[in-house]
């Protein structure tokens, strides 16, 4: 039975038998004697308030409290059913007549949560302060340790509170909202152009909905998502940034492993697959939910209640393998979770920043949003709260945040004041610029045979030029097609090959930490090394072709480490067509003089030319030449333009 079911029995039974005032914890003087109708009436009180209809509840009590205004048990229930309206102000009137008239710790204890609620934190300090020195002798077990904690956690509630953060929510405009059913949990494509989410239909399924964006930024009226939708309840999705890996939550399944259990469906040929259970490094027993598979979907963070965690409910991450299955999940770790609930992870497009709601850190009373970033030495960061009104006494969860880093969505739930009718809405804001991941476009591209222009199944190499960070290694679909995201601050080196074909190698500058309003949007054209020999589509005057990413140290011979990854590709060709020979070139720019950068340039075909021989080319095969600055391919007038004029070059010959 619920307290306050409990509590409603009690005065009921109070009311009816004895026609007294119950006392549960007061000091009243005063009884009240109950008639007939007065009797009746708190019974269909009893009935409204067991049933959610607070309004209706109140307007018996009303009734009730006019003719016997100092029963103050009845006018602590009505502060009960106006906090359930979130009638907070009418709440805190009620509740304090009922502790004043009473000295009831328990309506000190509802008084303080009341407070909060209406935003009046250090009001509701001294409420918990009350309830606490209320109950220092109780013996009731836990009570005095409850109360100190409430005490605790108001006290930080109030001081976040005092430094309060930009937020301005706005309802998600469109027709994905709606009024007859609860929509929630919202995550985006990498284009922000398609939103899926969990509608629970009439209070009841739940189930998944798609929208697509219009024109004017509003959303389209939401359809179910085929092909995955059942008789069950499906809820709290995550997809990879290609939108072809979908992974959710299944609760109470027959064949499942636990109370809930993580799912994924895959789409092949523009139809998801029948979904299927993840294994028992996964879902156990217990209660697996909430998952976020990062955008190349290597990495899943979910929640668990599994044996061995830090608390109530716990963050996990699972890691790839490479034959397609995942890692055993490891415990994110004390400086994460914590004794209480940890849970809803968003991790985000930068690949560093983890979002999630916790109960268990200093925050606003409720499972607050929390912000932690993983540093290079794989550590995280101390947790942040992300700050009051974000943040609130209540619950906030599920959040997604946007490629930008900037746009934030969330669901909602609001009660009707008037008819106690709750609703869950999404909705969005801006986030303050203090604890945004940092902004990331990506790069979208198709591979084509230069000859047939057939799409080809490819390999795709994709790193940070500076050699800070793993090389991600891409296969295309059967469409030639790939994607991936590219975080700003960096620049990043892509090469794609397939055997019998000449590599390909281009650059993504994102140092500045500026991103372009488009995503990278390639066709990349392969030519087949049969033809490359003979005809070259290159802008070099010579016919031969550009390295993009072998760089050097400034005015040095020596090689940076992202060379490799360009340089072992023609390595592998030259393995291949073991008939063929190349000659390696190197252009400065102007700034110097000639004898300099002639001499630099010579030095820098050199170095190429060792790499090769040390990875197995005979050095017969491998000729060099230097041009210095005599052979630009552009104007020195500007950096761009002595950056694209400092290069390497090579030419395939027979």
């Amino acid at each position: 039975m619920t307290g306050l079911r409990a509590l409603l029995y009690i005065i009921l039974f109070s009311f009816s038998v004895s026609c007294a005032t119950a006392q549960p914890a007061g000091k009243s003087s005063k009884s009240t004697s109950f008639n007939k109708k007065e009797t009746k009436l708190m019974a269909e009180a009893r009935s409204a308030m067991d049933a959610g209809n607070f309004t209706d509840a109140i307007t018996l009590l009303d009734e009730l409290i006019d003719k016997h205004p100092n029963a103050t048990d009845l006018i602590y229930l009505r502060g009960l059913g106006q906090k359930r309206l979130t009638n907070y102000q009418a709440a805190i009137t009620d509740f304090s007549r009922g502790y004043v008239q009473d000295q009831n710790p328990r309506a000190q204890l509802e008084l303080g949560e009341a407070y909060a609620l209406n935003a009046q934190f250090d009001l509701s300090v001294q409420a918990y302060e009350a309830y606490l020195s209320a109950v220092q002798d109780s013996r009731r077990p836990g009570q005095k340790e409850k109360a100190e904690r409430l005490v605790t956690k108001a006290r930080e509630a109030a001081a976040i509170a005092r430094n309060p953060v930009p937020f301005s929510p706005i309802p998600l405009p469109g027709e994905v909202n709606t009024d007859e059913h609860l929509e929630y949990f919202p995550s985006l494509s990498i284009d922000g152009q398609r939103m899926i989410f969990t509608r629970r239909v009439n209070g009841e399924n739940e189930d998944f909905y798609v929208s697509d964006r219009k024109e004017d930024g509003s959303w389209a009226k939401a359809l179910p998502l085929e092909g995955i939708n059942t008789g069950y309840d499906e809820g709290a999705q995550s997809i990879t940034a290609d939108g072809n890996y979908l992974v959710f939550t299944v609760c109470n399944r027959p064949e499942g492993a636990g109370s809930c259990d993580l799912v994924f469906s895959e789409k092949q040929e523009g139809k998801w697959t029948n979904p299927q259970f993840f294994g028992p490094a996964i879902n156990t027993k217990a209660y697996e939910a909430q998952p976020s598979i990062s955008p190349d979907g290597l990495l899943l963070f979910f929640t668990s209640t599994r044996a061995g965690g830090q608390g109530q409910e716990d963050l996990y991450v699972s890691g790839r393998l490479p034959e397609g299955g995942w890692s055993a999940p490891v415990n994110l770790g004390p400086d994460i979770n914590t004794n209480g609930k940890d849970q809803y992870p968003f991790w985000s497009s930068d690949g560093k920043t983890l979002f999630f709601t916790s109960d268990g850190h200093p925050g606003m009373g409720g499972e607050d949003l929390f912000r932690t970033v993983l540093g290079g030495d794989n550590t995280w960061s101390a947790p942040t709260n992300l700050g009051y009104p974000i943040n609130t006494p209540a619950n906030e969860t599920n959040l997604f945040i946007g490629l930008n880093g900037r746009t934030a969505y969330f669901s909602k739930r609001e009660i009707d004041p008037t008819t106690g009718k709750a609703d869950v809405d999404i909705y969005q804001f801006e986030l303050p610029a203090e604890i945004r991941p940092a902004p990331t476009t990506y790069l979208e591209a198709r591979v084509i045979d230069a000859i047939s222009r057939e799409p080809l199944v490819a390999t795709a190499r994709l790193r940070p030029v500076t050699g800070a960070g793993a090389e991600k290694v891409m296969a295309t679909d059967q469409e030639g097609k790939f994607l991936s995201l590219l975080p700003s601050g960096q620049d990043y080196a892509l090469t794609v090959e397939r055997e019998g074909y000449l590599f390909y190698s281009d650059r993504f500058s994102l140092a500045d930490g500026l991103l372009t309003d488009e995503p990278f949007r390639l066709t990349v054209e392969l030519q087949p090394i049969a033809e490359v020999v003979t005809e070259s589509d290159s802008s070099e005057e010579d016919g031969s072709t550009a390295f993009r990413n072998v760089l050097f140290e400034t005015g040095s011979a020596t090689l940076l480490p992202v060379s490799g990854q360009e340089l072992d590709r023609l390595l592998a060709v030259l393995a291949e067509a073991d008939k063929l020979r190349v000659q390696i070139a190197g252009h400065t720019d102007d700034v110097g003089s000639d004898a300099d950068n002639l001499r630099l340039s010579e030095q820098r075909a050199m170095a190429v030319r060792q790499y090769l021989i040390d990875g197995g080319i005979d050095a017969s095969r491998i000729s060099t030449i230097g041009y210095g600055e005599d052979r630009p391919i552009t104007s020195n007038d500007t950096e761009a333009g002595r950056a694209k004029n400092r290069r390497t070059t090579f030419r395939l010959l027979e």
